[in-house]
């Protein structure tokens, strides 16, 4: 660990940063606009190969200081590491590269360490939001039980400590060596080793997890936290604040953070399939030569859609986010025909389909509704151009009816078929073919 100075920070602020590119401004102008202002900035890139760096340092403050490491490790962890190791501060404290401070985050945290000294770990209060318009919030790290840390997680962004914490219980850890995500196992070997954990009682976190935005890391985007920065400069902002803690405690959702059973995962499970949600591990992009059919598997995406809980019909419902995405893991240079197999418990529901392709906005063309039992199913097509040389999204746009309730799941979608415009002719003589044998017999 780095010798620290005579009269060193009172916080290192260790950013793990990973090609978030311009995007990653909000976050940083966060910290420096902190009402306290004795820290140093440690951003360290997780061997970025974007402009993450000129970024960086087109900022231009001697408080910030940048290293991308030479190999990328594939987790927050080996950022975190370099960054400790380089701190000249008193206390670490984390920020996710998308995630926003309030302007009193650092000193409510100061204030916590300076009143209790006996605190290894300051915990500030952080709501998560969901995907806009998703009427998602989830509220943790406000606690009276230090005890609380052995079942409740911390996102990093809410998490200070004592510059000696990783001297005491070891560095963050590699995620192909765990079970549990890299984040919640530092706070759970903390937690074990009898560390104290004390809450500032105040909410200075804003949260975005890239966790609860399915592909986040194939269409990046800041305007989250950019409008977040604008709403914490407004007079109304501790009434927003005090707004969405109580409308947390009024659904459920105010310290539900609690840590699920790892027994029935493996070591890197868990970070692969948090991979996958994101973005970051993807399958294989494949040239489209003929009709493809891509199904649905049982596994949850972020919060755009459910796990299908083993439906026969391989059905994915989809969760609170009204913009689903879609991920087709095909490249073309010709128009390709997508059709999308829905079903929903109400038919008007299947009336129509709007959505965009990479962007571009379109409206599918709804087949003949049938039932099947107390649901009802329709073919929605479209034709759409693939990116030649990377994955296309289907981001769809649901409307009231296709979002879910309490009362009922929302739109579900099974198969997707997708198949060059050059093989749409030659299927459709071929059933020519078939159907006239069948009429000559």
């Amino acid at each position: 660990m780095s010798a620290r100075g005579i009269n060193p920070p009172t916080f290192s602020v260790v950013m793990a940063a990973y090609n978030r590119g311009h995007h990653i401004l909000p976050s940083i102008q966060s910290v420096l606009g902190q009402s306290l202002q004795d820290f140093e900035l440690l951003v360290i890139g997780d061997a970025c190969t974007d402009d993450t760096s000129e970024v960086v340092a087109s900022v231009g403050s001697p408080k910030i200081r940048w290293f991308n490491l030479p190999e990328r490790g594939g987790s927050q962890s080996f950022p975190n590491n370099e960054g400790i190791a380089r701190a000249v501060g008193r206390h670490i404290a984390y920020l996710g590269h998308d995630d926003i401070w309030a302007p009193n985050h650092l000193s409510a945290l100061a204030d916590l360490f300076e009143s209790d000294p006996t605190a290894d770990f300051a915990i500030s209060g952080t709501i998560y939001h969901g995907p806009r318009a998703s009427n998602y919030r989830l509220v943790t790290g406000i606690f009276d039980d230090g005890r609380t840390a052995s079942e409740h997680f911390f996102p990093p962004s809410s998490v200070a400590h004592k510059i000696d914490v990783v001297d005491r219980i070891g560095r963050w850890r590699a995620p192909s060596d765990i079970v549990p995500p890299v984040d919640a196992e530092f706070q759970l070997r903390a937690a074990g080793a009898g560390m104290r954990f004390v809450s500032t009682q105040r909410i200075t976190v804003h949260k975005f997890a890239a966790g609860h935005r399915y592909l986040y890391y194939l269409k990046q985007a800041s305007d989250e936290q950019a409008r977040m920065l604008r709403r914490m400069s407004s007079p109304g902002y501790t009434g927003y604040v005090a707004s969405e803690l109580a409308r947390s405690k009024a659904s459920g959702t105010f310290m539900t953070a609690r840590f699920p059973s790892f027994d029935s995962y493996s070591k890197g499970q868990l970070a692969e399939l948090n991979g996958r949600n994101r973005g970051v591990v993807r399958p294989e992009l494949k040239p489209l030569l003929g009709p493809e059919i891509i199904r649905q598997d049982n596994h949850t995406r972020a919060l755009d859609w459910l796990p299908n809980a083993s439906d026969p019909d391989w059905i994915r419902w989809v969760g609170c986010n009204p913009r689903p995405k879609l991920l087709v893991p095909f490249k073309a240079s010709e128009p390709v025909a997508v059709r999308l197999s829905l079903w929903h418990r109400d038919p008007e529901a299947l009336k129509s389909l709007r959505l965009s392709v990479n962007g571009v906005p379109t409206k599918a063309r709804i087949g003949r509704l049938r039932q099947r039992g107390n649901l009802w199913k329709a073919k929605a097509s479209l034709n759409v151009r693939l990116k030649p040389d990377d994955y296309t999204i289907l981001e769809l746009h649901l409307n009231k009816l296709q979002r879910p309730t309490a009362q009922r799941p929302g739109l579900g979608v099974a198969k997707i078929e997708v198949t060059p415009s050059s093989w749409r002719g030659l299927l459709g003589r071929l059933g020519r073919l078939v159907a006239s044998i069948g009429t000559a017999r």
